[in-house]
C-alpha cells in the first residue's frame, strides 16, 4: 500500500471542497449561465443529489471490501484485464483533469493579468506548483488547505457581499429560466461530474478508513456546492442573465464591478491570488490521485516516480488545444460525460458484478 499519511476529517474536508470550487473561478459558471439563464444558480442542485447518491453507492462499494481502495476492489471485482483497463481509464481521467484546468487556469490568468505572457509559460508555472504539492504528498496538501481556506473562502465572501448594492431581484424572473427540464435535466447531467468522488475513494486510507467516508463526502459536497450556487445566485443578481453569458469569466467579472472608492480600486488583484491558490490545489490533487490511482494498478511500492512522466503528459495535452473556446468545449462535451465513469458507472458495475457473484453459488446449490 502508497504511504501517503494521514489528517482529520476536518482537513480532507476542506481539500476536497476547495477542489470542487476550483471551477468556480472558470468559464464553467457561464455555461450554466447558458443552460439556466436566469435560474442558473439552480443547475447545481440536480449536480448536488447526483454527488451525494454518488459518495453513497461508493461507500457501499468500499464497504465491502475495507481496508483497500477502490483501485484495488475494481481489479478484484472484474479481474487483472478488464480490472486494469477501468482503473487506466480511472488515471486517464485524472491527468485529463488537470491537464484542462491548468490550461484554463491558465488562459484565465492572461485575461486577467497577463495579457503578454505565452500560455505554456504560466501553464509550466501552475504545473510546477502541482507537481511540488503532490511530491510533499497528501498530508502536505491537506495541511495547506486547512491553513489557506479562511482566505480562500472569507475573501469570496467578502467579494460578494460587496456586491449587495449592485443586486436586482429581477435578474431572478422569470423563476425556471429555460425551463425545469433544461435547468434540473442539463444541469444536472453539467454538475454531477467531480472529481471528488473517485479522488476520495483512491485515497480512503488516508481519509481515516470507509467509516469516515460519507461523513467528509457529504460535508464537502455540500461545502463546494453551497459556494457555487451562492455565487451563480450574485450572478444573476447582480447582471442579466445574456451578459454573463457572453463573459469568458464571469467571477473575474464579479470582481472587476466592485467600486468601493478613488482609492480602493481594482480588487480583482486580490481574486487573482485566491484562483492561484485554489489552482495549484486542484492541480495538485488530480496529479497525486493519478499517480496513486497508476500505482496501485501497477503495484508499484512508490508513487513519486510516476509524478514526473505524468506531468510531462499533462503538460502536453494542456497546450495541444489551440484556444481557450477549444478547451472550454472539451471541458463541457467531452471530460463532463467522462467524469460519469469513475465516479458513478464503475462503483454501479462493482456492487452488479459483486451480487451475480452471491447469486452464482446459491443457484448451482
Amino acid at each position: 500500500m502508497v504511504k501517503s499519511g494521514s489528517f482529520g476529517p476536518a482537513e480532507a474536508i476542506i481539500l476536497l471542497a476547495i477542489s470542487n470550487i476550483a471551477r468556480i473561478f472558470l468559464p464553467y459558471p457561464r455555461l450554466l449561465t447558458e443552460i439556466g439563464a436566469t435560474a442558473a444558480w439552480m443547475t447545481p442542485l440536480g449536480g448536488l443529489v447526483a454527488a451525494l447518491v454518488g459518495f453513497y453507492v461508493m461507500y457501499l462499494v468500499l464497504r465491502k471490501n475495507p481496508g483497500q481502495s477502490i483501485i484495488e476492489i475494481t481489479e478484484q471485482a472484474f479481474g487483472p484485464v478488464a480490472g486494469v483497463l477501468l482503473n487506466l481509464v480511472t488515471v486517464g481521467f485524472f491527468i485529463a483533469v488537470g491537464a484542462l484546468f491548468a490550461r484554463e487556469f491558465s488562459e484565465a490568468l492572461i485575461i486577467a493579468a497577463l495579457p503578454g505572457v505565452p500560455v505554456s509559460i504560466i501553464s509550466i508555472a501552475y504545473l510546477g506548483m502541482g507537481v511540488l504539492g503532490a511530491y510533499l504528498g497528501l498530508e502536505a496538501l491537506a495541511r495547506t488547505a486547512r491553513l489557506s481556506y479562511p482566505y480562500i473562502f472569507g475573501g469570496i465572501l467578502l467579494l460578494l457581499l460587496a456586491l449587495i448594492p449592485q443586486w436586482d431581484t429581477g435578474g431572478l424572473f422569470p423563476f425556471f429560466g429555460h425551463g425545469p427540464l433544461k435547468v434540473f435535466g442539463l444541469g444536472t447531467f453539467s454538475t454531477a461530474g467531480v472529481t471528488e468522488i473517485i479522488f476520495a475513494a483512491v485515497i480512503i486510507q488516508s481519509l481515516g478508513g470507509v467509516e469516515r467516508f460519507r461523513l467528509i463526502g457529504y460535508r464537502s459536497m455540500l461545502l463546494g456546492f453551497a459556494s457555487l450556487i451562492i455565487i451563480l445566485l450574485v450572478v444573476n443578481l447582480t447582471f442579466h442573465w445574456a451578459t454573463m453569458a457572453e463573459n469568458t469569466l464571469p467571477f473575474y467579472r464579479l470582481a472587476r464591478n466592485i467600486y468601493i472608492g478613488r482609492f480602493l480600486q481594482r480588487v480583482e488583484s486580490v481574486f487573482v491570488i485566491i484562483w492561484s491558490i485554489v489552482a495549484f490545489i486542484k492541480i495538485a490533487v488530480t496529479l497525486y490521485g493519478g499517480a496513486v490511482a497508476l500505482t496501485q494498478t501497477l503495484k508499484l511500492p512508490d508513487y513519486r516516480p510516476l509524478l514526473w512522466p505524468l506531468i510531462i503528459i499533462m503538460f502536453i495535452l494542456s497546450i495541444l488545444p489551440p484556444d481557450l473556446p477549444t478547451v472550454v468545449k472539451l471541458d463541457a462535451d467531452w471530460l463532463r460525460p467522462y467524469a460519469l465513469v469513475p465516479n458513478y458507472l464503475v462503483p454501479l458495475m462493482i456492487l452488479a458484478a459483486l451480487r451475480l457473484r452471491r447469486r452464482g453459488p446459491r443457484e448451482e446449490g
